[in-house]
Formats: C-alpha cells, sequence, structure tokens
C-alpha cells in the first residue's frame, strides 16, 4: 500500500486506545487520515495525551509525514 504523502495538519494518534502513550502506540497522521480511522469519533475510553518528548520523537521517526498506509478513501 502506497504511504499518504501529506506533511500538513499532522498530527500523533494513538495506535490503540489501551496501547499506552509511548511511541510504540504513536502514530503521525494528517487530518484526513485521522479522521478515517476506526475509533475517531467514537465515545469511549480516550487515553491520555502523549508527552511534547513522545510526539517530537512520533514526527522525527516519520519524517515529519502522514505514516497511514490504509486503503479505504482516507488520502
Amino acid at each position: 500500500m502506497a504511504r499518504c504523502k501529506r506533511t500538513r495538519n499532522l498530527e500523533v494518534h494513538h495506535r490503540r486506545r489501551d496501547g499506552g502513550n509511548d511511541l510504540s502506540n504513536a502514530e503521525v497522521l494528517c487530518g484526513s487520515c485521522h479522521t478515517a480511522t476506526s475509533t475517531y469519533g467514537v465515545s469511549g475510553t480516550t487515553p491520555p495525551a502523549f508527552t511534547v518528548a513522545t510526539k517530537i520523537a512520533a514526527l522525527r521517526r516519520a519524517g515529519d509525514q502522514c505514516e497511514c498506509t490504509r486503503s479505504g478513501g482516507c488520502h
């Protein structure tokens, strides 16, 4: 699958709601890909926010680009 090429409006998203707040559970997504996730807008447990350091590390790891490779119309 092709990776989304967007570099603007990036957000650090939790891969799993119960997966913790470390870098392994962080995924960088553009706004469009974030709203296309299966949990966006769904009520339930909201995980605590990532620390600034984790957000910076996730963005650096992603090369300041959306990490989405999902199919289904998000990009």
